[in-house]
């Protein structure tokens, strides 16, 4: 099975496919030749069914409601989110409050009412991506990595995956926007510090269509770190974009005394046209005049505004942008001289005053040498290749790190808090693993959240039970070991968890058990060597040693050294001192599996399944709509094609009275399609196709008899002149067909009067044919016939002489000839015998003599 290496950037407004082909990464177009695949799904009726990208956009000013737009935003969010109001206000489609207070979207979909979740939206726009990313590489896509926010949280990466399964997908990673932009800036990179050299420190600002997004970004060769990340999750296009739009809708109350608000269509064109005018004003220093004809009540509005009044409106917005960038130099691990560079990417960025704002913060000059739009896209293609075996790419490591510290909080048995530590501090690179130390005489309850201020109201990520633990034989606590990681995805897991007891065994039965353990695989003792922090992605165990530093009723993370053990119990420390050794005991560590059972809010797998039959249901019905529209354009197709040739090409092969009659008929379906047979089933067009081919096939077919006729008979007359040639050369008693038999000869003759007579009949029934006939002869009974003639006739002609067998020479000259040719080497080096001489020799040898071959072996 060929692995498939792809990248999806999904943005607010528009989506991007990177794959791997030719030896690089290319962005890909759509079925319209589009790099650009707008972020719309449409839903209609049953007989139009679902609409993507380009073409839910296109359709969009009828469809209003059932064309959801702008709802990555809202993926992994819940309704009573403050954030997500303020979109939702924004939006024209019908959101609403579902019952575990998630979002929903209230859409028209084969005749009735569907409640989908932005999840639900998601997976549908990725089955359509999927589906171009199919057809460019002729083969099925599972293997991608897809671009989130860097702000979004471990709900909302979940969601993200779950959409992604939905579709069919099988996300390698889920990568941070600005690491994958990163990641497309720097592999390319030949130039780069050495590994313990001072890193090149890059800056990239990505200002998209819904937020801003910060990274400060160290490379070394084979690897970058992210030093710092920021974002704004409420600063994009968009939000300039809103500002034209109030100044406008104001402006038009007031001198038009119309509510742009009170009609989504007027609301929506509105929005079209000051998108325009903002890309516009960014090219242009001079007032740019707005213009919609009809807008309102068969109104025509008018407007105009200058970049200064666009920078005035949006004024809190750019502080916004230069608090954000102030913020990315506050405390952290570089100052403002050590950046070397300064990358902006996203749409937005083309903003004049947001290049200034950078420029003034960051003192550098913004750089563009990354695709503003199509950065992300670029860098997801690239990990996934990383990732991927089927294709060999340098190795480049990737540093990102958690953009909020997470904390472990554990229960006692009575449902108190029995402590609680932060295990991943903000900024902590992931992905990233951790052994945990705990003693316990029962289960282990643990429940995961964000230990700072995060752009979401679900903080707490979820509970995991750890069991069965049950007390040691000395009704001790039990020791237990626990990993936690933030995977690759960003993601907290709970990877696994173990007891551990420690079992005194005699010398000598050790002796025997060593044995026994030297059998085992050098994976198995590798996991008895396990330690108590792990490292990924090559960060130094070193610089996080000091990680899990906690309060005093904070479980310790155990030390493979040290002499004394904490235990926790009901909040308190206990201090454990081992046991002296008794004479001629070991100890000996055993390990036993834990059960881990996680309970993380949302996305179980019966709600994927669920999910998966209503994708793949919507899937097949789509097929079968786009079945019989294709049925149906065949049909109308069919009708303006034939109508615009029988006044053209095909006039002449059909009757007045006839002609008359079949556009009649042409004119009679024409009606049909748009009134009776708007909505019909694929069949009924087919049928309807194949009674007008009835007719019109007849048609088409003399015209391409007529076309082809007087060809073919040129080339059976060829046929015909040929062997007539021949029979001539052999009346003549040429030497060239002096080997022919007389019944060869007598063959020839007669089929060449056999088929002069079919010839002559075919040229008059072509000269005395009609074009608006069907044919008397068809081109094919003229090519069989010419077949047929050349088959019996071109054997005979092409036969070839029969080979003539030189007489016997005697055995004298044969001796003689033997002679000569001994002495013919010495004679050579004298004198150059004569051409005639020379052949009067040859005719004398024996031809065995004179084969060269012969006589080097003499």
């Amino acid at each position: 099975m060929i692995s498939s290496v792809v990248g999806f950037d999904i943005g607010y407004s528009s989506c991007f496919i990177g794959i791997a082909r030719g030896g690089g990464i290319e962005i890909i177009d759509n079925e319209y030749s589009k790099r650009d695949n707008p972020t719309y799904v449409g839903y209609g009726a049953c007989t139009d069914g679902r609409k993507m990208a380009l073409s839910a956009k296109s359709q969009m000013s009828s469809n209003i409601k059932s064309t959801v737009v702008g709802f990555k935003p809202l993926i992994g969010r819940e309704f009573d989110d403050p954030l997500i109001q303020q979109n939702i206000s924004a939006m024209f489609n019908d959101v609403v409050k579902q019952e575990d207070g998630s979002i929903g979207f209230r859409v028209d979909y084969e005749d009735k009412q569907l409640v989908l979740t932005p999840e639900n939206v998601t997976a549908s726009l990725l089955v359509y991506l999927k589906t171009v990313a199919e057809s460019k590489l002729g083969f099925a896509v599972n293997d991608c990595v897809i671009s989130v926010p860097l702000y979004f949280c471990d709900y909302q990466r979940r969601a993200m995956l779950f959409a992604a399964k939905t579709a069919g997908l099988n996300v390698l990673r889920l990568m941070n926007d600005t690491s994958a932009i990163a990641l497309a800036y720097g592999i390319y990179k030949q130039d780069l510090p050495a590994e313990k050299e001072k890193s090149r420190l890059v800056v990239f600002v990505d200002i998209g269509d819904n937020d801003t997004q910060v990274s400060a970004v160290g490379f070394n060769k084979g690897r970058l770190d992210i030093k710092k990340s920021l974002a704004d999750p409420q600063l994009g296009g968009r939000h300039f974009g809103e500002r034209i739009c109030n100044f406008f809708k104001a402006e038009f109350t007031k001198k038009y005394n119309i509510d742009v608000d009170s009609r989504a269509r007027a609301a929506m064109r509105l929005q079209t046209e000051c998108e325009k005018l903002k890309k516009t004003m960014s090219a242009n220093t001079t007032a740019i005049p707005l213009n919609i004809e009809c807008f309102m009540n068969d109104i025509d509005v008018s407007g105009r505004m200058s970049r200064e009044q666009f920078e005035e409106l949006s004024h809190d917005l750019f502080e916004r942008l230069r608090h954000l960038l102030q913020e990315l130099l506050y405390n952290a691990p570089f100052t403002v001289e050590d950046i070397d560079a300064v990358e902006i990417v996203g749409g937005s960025t083309r903003i004049p005053k947001c290049k200034t704002i950078i420029e003034e913060v960051l003192h550098k000059t913004c750089s563009t040498t990354l695709n503003a739009d199509e950065a992300a896209a670029r860098g997801c293609a690239l990990q996934c290749a990383i990732l991927s075996p089927a294709f060999k790419v340098r190795d480049f490591a990737i540093n990102d790190l958690v953009q909020s510290g997470i904390k472990l909080v554990w229960y006692n048995p009575d449902g108190t808090v029995g402590g609680d530590m932060e295990v991943f501090t903000k900024g902590h690179v992931f992905p990233f693993s951790k052994m945990l130390t705990f003693y316990r005489k029962d289960n282990l309850i643990l429940e995961a959240s964000y230990s700072s201020q995060i752009p979401h109201t679900q903080t707490v990520i979820g509970r995991f039970e750890i069991g069965p633990i049950k007390p040691a034989e000395d009704g001790s606590s039990t020791k237990v070991k626990v990993k936690v990681k933030v995977d690759i995805h960003g993601i907290l897991t709970v990877e696994s968890a173990h007891t551990v007891t420690k079992v005194q065994v005699p010398v000598e039965e050790e002796k025997k058990e060593e044995k026994k353990d030297a059998k085992k695989t050098d994976k198995k003792e590798g996991e008895k060597m396990e330690t108590d922090e792990g490292v990924e992605n090559g960060v130094n165990e070193e610089n996080k040693s000091n990680e899990n530093e906690g309060d005093a009723n904070a479980e310790k993370i155990e030390k493979a050294d040290s002499e004394e053990k904490m235990k926790v119990e009901n909040g308190a420390d206990e201090i454990i001192s081992e046991d002296k050794k008794k004479p001629k005991m070991k100890t000996k560590t055993v390990q036993n599996p834990l059960e881990v059972t996680s309970s993380k809010k949302g996305y179980s797998a019966k709600e994927l399944q669920e999910a998966w039959e209503r994708e793949n249901s919507m899937i097949s019905t789509d097929k079968l709509i786009k079945d019989r529209l294709m049925a149906k354009n065949a049909v109308e197709e069919y009708v303006y094609e034939m109508r615009d040739k029988l006044y053209s090409k095909l006039e002449k092969f059909i009757s007045e009275s006839d002609k008359d009659v079949y556009l009649a008929t042409l004119s009679k379906t024409e009606d049909w399609l748009y009134d009776e047979g708007e909505n019909c089933q694929k069949q009924v067009y087919i049928d309807k196709l194949s009674e007008l081919k009835k007719v019109g096939d007849r048609i088409v077919t003399r015209y391409n008899e007529a076309e082809g006729r007087q060809g073919a008979l040129n080339v059976l007359g060829s046929s015909l002149v040929h062997i007539r040639k021949v029979l001539d050369l052999i009346n003549a008693k040429d030497e060239k067909y002096d080997h022919l038999s007389e019944e060869d000869i007598k063959t020839l003759a007669e089929k060449d009067l056999e088929f002069q007579t079919v010839f002559n009949d075919f040229c008059n029934k072509a000269a005395s044919q009609k074009l608006h006939e069907d044919p008397l002869i068809t081109v094919a009974q003229i090519n069989l016939k010419r077949k047929e003639f050349e088959d019996k006739c071109y054997p005979i002609v092409n036969k070839p002489k029969p080979k003539v067998e030189p007489p016997p020479v005697p055995a004298e000259e044969s001796k003689e000839g033997k002679e000569g040719e001994n002495e013919t080497p010495m004679e050579s080096t004298d004198s150059n015998p004569t051409p005639e001489q020379q052949q009067q020799q040859q005719q004398q040898a024996d031809p065995a003599a004179a084969d060269p071959t012969s006589m080097e072996l003499d």
